[in-house]
């Protein structure tokens, strides 16, 4: 990131909340167990634009904690996950400069179904969380079906495609949708993977 954004990280340091990775990590643990006791509780907390324009305005954040609908087994696996990427990105950048991350791509998701006038998940920002991990600790080993070793480098180029085909292959409100989920990660890598990008085109010409 820029000179320009570290001044901005360092201004947002004493109103940076510590420890947002564990924050998010239980509250979404906790929505799943209170969803197991009352399967409609997530949905009084998803993003619906018609209802937070109509006075439910905690669903501007409480959307954030609903976890995907898994089955028990791996909701435990995923909310590991969540918790390894999010702690390793927060105690390697600091806790401004991941607030800032995480509530950038928070804030997009709620611009974009707000214009769209659709719900969206989190489920974009916690790819941003993935992507971003994968760019930072390229080499971390991850035990696929907890017998495969995979380098989670490989597990993000399968998520990159994933997204190139939804992008490719979606309407004009799913487009959005991606777009929205990707521009934090733009905003802290986008600049490194173009110089990356040019050094590499310039050594195939030479």
């Amino acid at each position: 990131m820029s000179e320009t954004s570290d001044r901005i990280i360092r201004r947002l340091e004493p109103w940076a909340l510590e420890d947002l990775a564990v924050f998010i990590t239980v509250m979404n643990a906790a929505v799943w167990v209170l969803s197991l006791i009352k399967p409609e509780f997530p949905a009084l907390l998803a993003l619906r634009p018609d209802l937070l324009m109509a006075g439910q305005f905690w669903r501007a954040v409480t959307f954030l904690f609903v976890p995907p609908a898994l089955s028990p087994f791996w909701m435990f696996f995923w909310f590991y996950l969540l918790f390894v990427y999010a702690r390793a990105l927060e105690q390697e950048w600091g806790h401004a400069r991941f607030n800032l991350f995480y509530g950038l791509g928070a804030l997009s998701l709620l611009c974009a179904s707000l214009s769209l006038g659709v719900g969206l998940s989190n489920m974009p920002l916690n790819a941003a969380l993935f992507l971003a991990f994968a760019a930072v600790y390229p080499d971390f080993e991850l035990l696929v079906f907890f017998i495969l070793p995979v380098k989670v480098k490989w597990l993000a180029a399968i998520a990159w495609a994933g997204i190139a085909l939804n992008f490719l292959m979606g309407d004009g409100r799913s487009r959005l949708a991606v777009l929205a989920g990707l521009l934090n990660y733009a905003v802290f890598f986008g600049a490194d993977h173009w110089r990356s990008l040019r050094a590499f085109w310039r050594r195939r010409n030479r």
